[in-house]
């Protein structure tokens, strides 16, 4: 089913989920995103996904801008930021070096 492109207007909840629709049954068979490291991982790939779907959705033009809107806007926070939040260099670690396998 063809649907119409949602143009630059206040995301919500409702409106995101039909972006994420058809990922709900891939999600279930991609591989769990490791640490490569003693650290463990603050994203999980569902988190870096839903991440890279509001960069885009958004416009954002940075990581900075990103990691900034998931600090001050509610909605960010509640539906798209880990629960213990993501600081930017994190965020930046874990988009430039995981979720290569997974994708």
């Amino acid at each position: 089913m063809h649907r119409p492109l949602i143009f630059k207007h206040k995301i919500n909840s409702r409106t995101y989920n039909l972006f994420l629709e058809p990922l709900d049954v891939i999600l279930s068979f991609v591989p769990e995103l490791l640490s490569r490291g003693d650290r463990p991982l603050q994203m999980t790939f569902e988190d870096q996904m839903n991440a890279l779907i509001y960069f885009h959705l958004q416009e954002h033009h940075s990581a900075r801008h990103l990691v900034q809107d998931l600090r001050d806007n509610e909605f960010a926070k509640k539906c798209i930021a880990p629960e213990d939040g993501i600081s930017r260099s994190n965020f930046s670690e874990v988009i430039n070096s995981r979720g290569q396998e997974q994708l």
